[in-house]
């Protein structure tokens, strides 16, 4: 929560929350801390954990829209929106600790200029993920789907060897493929020499061919 705070001092940022109420909640896996259509009256930040953003269909197809892990807010994108509705049911994978903090609060909070300033941040930060994660939708092959979020891995982490703290299920569910299929392009390019990994460890060995699949 203190990333609001972001460029204040030690004191300046103790001082801010100590005018306003913080609560803590604890979840065990599949445990939900919003639903989908729920009012966002509040703003979450997940402490430790991973939080999962799942739209549910009626003939039951699941779609995961994010996979969100520490140092994330849930909520700051719709908290001053006139129709403050989440449009996904999050979800506890595994045990998770949130701390969340109500409007009112927040607006208190952006009384001071650096937090407004962070919090404007955060939500052109939304716009662009949401931007990004459409991208990732409108590629048609499963192979360029998976190449095209190893890319956004690489440029997030600054770096061809990263950890991806998602499962192949949930990884599956987040490209909109099945997890058979995604599977089978990911040991085709492991075959391929353009990428390795063990368990959750990813390496891009060759990123021409990444950048060609995209």
């Amino acid at each position: 929560m203190k990333e609001l705070c972001y460029n204040l001092t030690q004191y300046e940022t103790k001082k801010l929350f100590a005018t306003i109420t913080i609560e803590e909640i604890h979840l065990k896996n599949g445990d939900i801390l919003f639903e989908e259509y729920d009012q966002c009256e509040k703003l979450a930040y997940v402490v430790n954990g991973t939080i999962i953003a799942k739209q549910n269909f009626s003939d039951g197809h699941d779609c995961i829209l994010k996979v969100l892990s520490k140092g994330d807010f849930i909520g700051i994108n719709l908290i001053f929106s006139s129709n403050p509705q989440y449009k996904a049911s999050f979800y506890s994978k595994g045990d998770s600790t949130i701390k969340v903090i109500s409007r009112e609060d927040l607006l208190k909070l952006m009384e001071n200029k650096v937090v407004k300033e962070n919090v404007l941040a955060r939500i052109s930060d939304c716009a662009i993920e949401l931007n990004e994660h459409i991208k990732l939708l409108n590629h048609r092959s499963i192979r360029s789907k998976f190449c095209y979020y190893l890319y956004t891995q690489y440029q997030q982490n600054d770096s061809l060897e990263f950890k991806m703290n998602i499962s192949k299920t949930n990884l599956a569910a987040l490209l909109n493929v099945e997890r058979p299929s995604l599977s089978f392009e990911v040991k085709k390019l492991i075959r391929e020499g353009v990428i390795k990994n063990k368990n959750k460890d990813y390496t891009i060995l060759d990123l021409n061919k990444i950048l060609k699949e995209i």
